[in-house]
């Protein structure tokens, strides 16, 4: 059987056929705990025994009142909406962001931790070749260039307006390292000093702009 419900017009107050005559005659009802008696009222078919739930609803329109009572049974199944379901079965309903894509972020930013400091040691040794007077060797050289096309073009740990902003600046650092290139290519020591140096001052800025 499903949900038993009724909906009348009521006076608004105290007086015969009001609200609060209304509440005292379910009582009543209720407080008999069998349908006997019930027939033929307003209360006709109330499963005052085994009702699960009991809804009761007054509004005020106008001079009088509406009222609505639902009382559902125990022995109803519930059956979840389209949209319960949906929000219980889906994966994520409760949270955008799952476990897996949280140690996807974390994995990727790691990489990139271990990236930039590896980076930092080939480019701490390429300064001390030039501070030296001789010219970076060519195994030191290829590791910061490799390693920096991995960081200028890779995913980057920045979202939004800052990942625009990172992509220029990584640009502008792709394009010192192919000067690095060159100037090492010519064997020119002073176009060497003058790119790491751009290195630096780039890597100082990108640094206290992106932490």
């Amino acid at each position: 059987m499903g949900s038993w419900k009724i909906e009348r017009e009521l006076d608004h107050g105290a007086e015969s056929g009001g609200l609060p005559q209304f509440l005292r005659e379910l009582a009543e009802a209720l407080e008999s705990g069998s349908g006997d008696g019930l027939a033929g009222s307003v209360f006709d078919g109330l499963p005052v025994r085994d009702w699960r739930k009991l809804v009761l609803l007054a509004e005020r329109r106008g001079a009088g009142l509406t009222l609505k009572l639902k009382a559902k049974r125990a022995s109803e199944v519930r059956v979840p909406t389209a949209s319960k379901a949906g929000k219980k079965d889906t994966p994520g309903a409760v949270s955008k962001e799952t476990p897996r894509d949280k140690d996807k972020v974390q994995a990727a930013r790691e990489k990139y931790r271990q990236l930039k400091k590896t980076l930092q040691a080939d480019f701490k040794a390429l300064r001390v070749a030039v501070d030296e007077g001789r010219l970076p060797d060519a195994e030191t050289l290829e590791s910061f260039l490799s390693l920096a096309e991995l960081m200028g073009q890779g995913e980057q740990p920045v979202s939004g307006a800052a990942l625009t902003e990172m992509a220029r600046s990584n640009t502008m650092f792709l394009d010192d390292c192919q000067a690095l290139r060159r100037a090492c290519s010519a064997r020119d020591a002073a176009a060497l000093a003058a790119v790491l140096e751009r290195l630096a001052r780039r890597k100082s800025a990108c640094h206290a702009q992106f932490r």
